[in-house]
């Protein structure tokens, strides 16, 4: 005879509250102290059937299901508390950080200002600000958030390190590290900065130091898959693909539901079957419980990996899904990027460039390799890189964000009024700081380079602040870009545009525009490589790049695939191959299922 469970006691009405309530709750939270999560939430269960508005059953229940990674319950629970009660700091603080965790960013950022509202000396919601901020790109304001964070509560571990993750994306790795050493100061077992701390030495051109503390690491955490997926990573941008395949691997054993393992996996391995890798992300990606999330990673996994066998038509489908996942978490509009491409145009005139000509650092270090994402910006680093006298800085944020402190506080500016009110003292002094901020990765190379594609934008800028720098311009066809770009995954999320075929062409097509544009305004200033001249005739344009930096030829720029420096980019792998041409044409491989490109660029 099945047995009946007990009768669920009726909601008491408001102000008619159950003597057992209090009882009850004192009994979950010494539970919770005591490390039983799980029991100490079934009891604010009972609680919310007997109450469903209990403030502290809700707030606890959701704290819970928050260290149960439970974002979503978490937030049920913390939208009916303050609902409640609008003006509870701490549960509008908890709110941020369970929508963060479940990804919805900007729903986050909304809940957090709110709080700070009401509290403006509330640490952990500087905190949690930062971190949904980080979440949308926005890094600059991230660290500005833990910044005050910081200044609230000195002693924050957690605010450390997330200000040093924060720098470390912005291009400033000695500062990370000294923020990542702050934290573990404060708290020696938090294996999270333990990893910013890998992650740091890793970007500082240290990669010995990076492994032993991610072998460290491995050593010390209760669920080592992620410490071996960041060992990998870093072996991965050192070159290291076989020992970076054995880490992926070895992570994915341990924890298989990750999509960015599988997809990370299958960008640097060769398939030339339909194996047992492909046919695990095809489980996990089929699986009814495998998250949007997930699924997006495993769409761009499966899309490169059916690539590698010829598979093309299924390929294109995968990466259709993985794009569609991807933008559907994104907010973009193609006529913000005519509006900024007009106002570029509008403002940086041959007649406004000549009224500053006197400005900014004579200081010839900086060598900007930009362009298009995917036109071939980190093959033409690695042979500058190649170079004894260079070193390889890869991608900042620094350009753009000095050139954004220029904006006086505002979000978003046009560059039109920006040059009216700014002075040449200014332009000398932010010229100053990038070349002294730059200086950081190197003391004695000769030149430093800056390999970030988006600085195409600030050619005009660059002039005014380093009228010296050498600025390398990729080309590649805008095909064969475009549909590069369509089939990657960015961790960054400033490519906004990058997750549409017609929304490409068109970002494509206006970056053409604005080449022919500071063709015409800095005549000279700007030099061209193409891809494919430089796959096709390495030597020769090989030589014509160096020459054009001031450099001698060095044989071993020939061999720039064995120069062991960190590549932290999409193309972290496909710059230790020698030179290939399987990249020109991709179009053909996929029919007309580029028609939607091919429009944007009226091709």
């Amino acid at each position: 005879m099945q047995k009946k469970s007990p009768p669920r006691p009726a909601p008491r009405r408001p102000g008619n509250p159950d003597p057992a309530v209090p009882r009850m709750l004192g009994e979950a939270l010494a539970l919770l102290r005591a490390g039983q999560a799980a029991r100490a939430g079934e009891i604010c269960d009972a609680v919310l059937a007997i109450d469903p508005k209990q403030p502290d059953a809700l707030h606890m229940g959701a704290a819970i299901a928050l260290q149960q990674g439970r974002p979503e319950r978490a937030s049920e629970r913390l939208e009916k508390l303050t609902k409640l009660q609008p003006q509870n700091g701490s549960a509008l603080c908890d709110l941020g950080l369970a929508y963060h965790l479940a990804g919805r960013f900007a729903e986050a950022e909304a809940v957090l200002t709110r709080c700070l509202q009401l509290r403006r000396d509330f640490p952990e919601a500087w905190n949690n600000l930062g971190n949904a901020l980080a979440g949308t790109g926005r890094d600059s304001e991230a660290a500005d958030a833990y910044q005050r964070a910081l200044a609230l509560r000195p002693a924050f571990p957690e605010a450390h390190n997330n200000l040093a993750l924060a720098q470390l994306r912005l291009g400033l790795p000695a500062l990370s590290l000294e923020g990542a050493q702050r934290a573990l100061a404060l708290r020696p077992a938090m294996l999270e900065a333990l990893q910013t701390l890998a992650a740091a030495l890793d970007a500082l051109g240290r990669p010995e130091e990076a492994i032993a503390v991610s072998q460290e690491l491995i050593r010390r955490s209760p669920r080592p898959g992620a410490a071996y997926y960041a060992l990998g990573s870093i072996q991965l941008h050192y070159g290291r693909l076989d020992a970076a395949a054995e880490n992926f691997r070895k992570a994915i054993a341990l924890e298989p539901g990750h999509g960015e393992w599988h997809r990370m996996l299958a960008q640097i391995v060769k398939h030339d079957a339909r194996d047992v890798e492909i046919e695990t992300m095809a489980r996990l990606y089929q699986s009814g419980g495998t998250r949007q999330a997930e699924r997006m990673h495993l769409s761009f996994g499966l899309g490169k990996a059916l690539d590698d066998i010829g598979a093309y038509e299924e390929a294109f489908d995968y990466f259709l899904e993985g794009n569609r996942l991807k933008r559907a978490r994104l907010s973009y509009a193609s006529t913000d990027s005519d509006r900024l491409f007009a106002d570029i145009k509008q403002a940086f005139t041959p007649d406004r460039l000549a009224r500053n000509a006197a400005a900014g650092s004579p200081d010839k270090t900086p060598v900007f390799v930009l362009g298009m994402p995917r036109s071939g910006t980190s093959l033409v680093e690695q042979v500058i890189a190649s170079h004894p006298a260079v070193r390889g800085g890869g991608e900042f944020t620094l350009l753009n964000r000095l050139v954004g402190s220029l904006g006086q506080g505002e979000g978003r500016f046009r560059f039109d009024d920006l040059l009216d009110r700014v002075g040449d003292s200014q332009l000398t002094e932010l010229g100053q700081s990038y070349v002294a901020q730059l200086r950081a990765l190197s003391s004695d190379a000769r030149f430093i380079t800056d390999k970030t594609p988006g600085n195409f934008l600030l050619i005009g800028m660059i002039k005014l602040l380093l009228p010296n720098a050498t600025v390398i311009h990729c080309r590649r066809d805008a095909v064969d870009t475009s549909l590069s770009i369509f089939k990657t995954y960015f961790a960054a999320e400033g490519l906004r545009y990058a997750y549409d075929l017609a929304e490409i062409g068109h970002y494509h097509a206006l970056y053409r525009d604005l080449m022919a544009h500071w063709h015409q305004a800095l005549p000279g200033f700007v030099h061209d490589v193409s891809y494919e001249a430089l796959v096709g005739d390495f030597d020769t344009e090989a030589r014509a790049l160096l020459a054009h930096c001031g450099l001698d030829w060095r044989d071993e720029v020939k061999e720039f695939f064995n120069t062991r420096r960190s590549v932290q980019t999409a193309s972290s792998a496909q710059v230790r191959r020698p030179i290939y041409n399987s990249s020109i044409g991709l179009a053909a491989r996929y029919g007309d299922r580029v028609a939607p490109l091919l429009r944007a660029l009226n091709k």
